[in-house]
């Protein structure tokens, strides 16, 4: 281990001893980091934003931030987030010059820098890894090359500029990729290329700085375990893992907790929470909307609401072993409050979500447009004037992480627009054995058209979509196979079927689902993705008379293509 994280072990093992075994109940505030992400200041400031201290004066929000006790700063990194006339594309324009600005201005406030690399031009998330502009079309060996070159550039720029680089990201919220490679092997490969790159860096300057993976989807740990393992296999040499944490997605503080624990054990990493974020009001403060515009009910839509989770979620990351919190989007208040006069602000300042001129690189902007859609969970309310949760990082910095145990709260609540309706195959499902849990498969036919059998039971959770088991391919050699399952005993109506599937590397592939029923043909075409990105195609208004019918997958692919399929399903509607 570096010595950054033996030092930070040291300090824990110390207040452990003294304690009594309760560090929690009196961590130093050095023992434990309070973050605020900050990306978009220089947009904010050259649009207008004032910012102000607790005793409204006007102030450099930095300052406002270090003085409430805040000890890292958080800089997300874009490689060029600009388009071919040098226009940008929103949500702060940060390229590593513009960090470099930041992160030197922070330092000399007294605050580390935890430094956000997307290797992307603009966002990257679970819902989308875009390759930068200047790797279009690289192989995954041009790739790591080319990461591990920027990487190097880019921090050097930011040291030079006099920033104090304490923990450096490979990548943001890389659970489902990375600059573009979405297979899980060439994502790990790229990672580990990128924490080549950040020691050989910190060596280069005699300096320790902690290496970092960041990944999303708490409540699914076996996803991030498969990664982790990943991770290993590719030799990645890195020292922690960020979480993102937003109680309103559907996770929990136990989960989180679990999470840490399990990723300390079962990988001997440090952890923290990268992201975290709530609410303090339900007003919109700047004419583009919210992305939290309704009530999640865990906590108050408050001032108060807000301290509590971030309290919450320090005391809950400490009690698990964890070092530290990040919250995302402290600064990102409203540039003004109508829409309409904001919008030449938003696309010449990148004071927005994200400009027109990005549309281009990701058409996955196309619907965000606008202004920050975040000012309701910014650290400061519409006017700039700090906001009860820096009153509380201030107490936390000054006494420590009070308790190990978590606030008492109410489950989250999903958006009512987005709340699934019930699914009539949980309750009706007529497939037997439709997940594969069950030992006797009789009721499967299996068939393949070559001579060797690419197809088996697997019993590995992280590829199933419930349970743990599914049917799973893989070959050597090109594939042409299939698997069926003759439903009987239904009664004359009309029905739907579907299964669920995923897997990656497919190449000159066919994947069909398909229903016989009264002497008629159905099916419908989908396709395997990559890792994790679960298809569910359906068949509906199938009439049945006879009493049964057939429903199964049948599939050619190119050698090494690979996926499972699970949960099959036959409903009456």
């Amino acid at each position: 281990m570096k010595n950054l994280l033996l030092k930070r072990m040291l300090v824990f093992l110390l207040i452990l001893a003294l304690l009594g075994g309760n560090a929690c109940a009196e961590s130093k505030p050095e023992a434990f980091i309070q973050g605020v992400d900050v990306s978009e200041l220089l947009s904010q400031e050259s649009s207008g934003v004032r910012y102000y201290d607790t005793d409204g004066r006007p102030a450099d929000a930095l300052t406002v931030l270090a003085a409430s006790g805040v000890s890292h700063i958080r800089l997300r990194v874009w490689n060029d987030p600009f388009d071919a006339q040098g226009r940008g594309y929103g949500a702060g324009n940060i390229n590593a010059e513009r960090a470099a600005e930041l992160s030197a201005r922070a330092a000399k406030l007294g605050m580390k820098t935890l430094v956000d690399f997307h290797y992307s031009d603009f966002w990257a998330d679970p819902s989308r890894q875009t390759a930068p502009k200047a790797w279009a079309g690289m192989s995954v060996d041009e790739k790591e090359t080319a990461l591990a070159l920027y990487t190097k550039e880019a921090l050097a720029t930011i040291l030079d500029a006099g920033g104090d680089v304490d923990m450096v990201q490979v990548g943001n919220e890389t659970t489902t990729g990375m600059a573009g490679e979405y297979d899980l092997d060439n994502m790990a490969r790229l990672i580990a290329a990128g924490c080549r790159a950040v020691r050989e860096m910190a060596a280069e300057r005699g300096r320790e700085i902690m290496v970092c993976v960041h990944l999303t989807d708490l409540q699914n740990y076996g996803m991030i375990s498969t990664i982790l393992r990943q991770l290993e296999i590719r030799g990645a040499d890195y020292d922690s893992v960020g979480l993102s944490y937003y109680p309103y997605w559907l996770s929990t503080l136990e989960v989180l907790s679990d999470d840490i624990t399990a990723i300390r054990k079962d990988f001997r990493k440090e952890v923290f929470v990268a992201e975290t974020a709530w609410p303090f009001t339900s007003a919109d403060g700047d004419g583009a909307g919210n992305v939290v515009d309704y009530d999640p009910g865990m906590y108050p839509v408050t001032p108060a609401g807000q301290a509590q989770e971030w309290e919450d979620v320090c005391r809950t990351v400490a009690g698990a072993g964890g070092f530290g919190v990040f919250y995302w989007g402290g600064i990102w208040t409203p540039v003004g409050p109508n829409a309409a006069a904001n919008l030449s602000l938003w696309e010449t300042q990148g004071s927005g979500w994200a400009t027109r001129f990005a549309h281009g690189y990701d058409p996955k902007v196309e619907d965000e447009t606008g202004g920050c859609a975040w000012d309701n969970q910014a650290m400061f309310d519409f006017t700039g004037h700090p906001l009860l949760v820096l009153d509380t990082v201030r107490r936390l910095s000054e006494n420590g992480i009070p308790s190990a145990q978590p606030h008492p709260v109410a489950e989250p609540t999903v958006p009512p627009a987005e709340e699934p309706a019930a699914s009539p195959a949980e309750a009706s499902n007529l497939v037997l054995n439709p997940g594969f849990e069950e030992p006797d498969v009789s009721m499967w036919k299996a068939f393949s058209e070559m001579a060797e059998i690419p197809y088996d039971i697997q019993d590995f959770v992280n590829d199933a979509h419930s349970g743990t088991k599914a049917f799973h391919f893989w070959s050597e050699k090109d594939m042409s196979f299939g698997v069926q399952q003759t439903v009987k005993g239904l009664s004359a109506g009309t029905y739907e079927a579907s299964v669920w599937s995923q897997g990656g590397d497919m190449t000159d592939a066919s994947m069909v689902l398909y229903v016989f029923a009264d002497g008629q043909y159905y099916e419908t075409s989908f396709m395997n993705t990559r890792w994790a990105d679960w298809q569910h195609p359906v068949i509906s208004e199938i009439p049945v008379a006879s009493g049964s019918l057939t429903v199964g997958v049948k599939i050619k692919c190119g050698k090494k293509s690979w996926g499972t399929l699970d949960d099959f399903s036959v409903v009456m509607k």
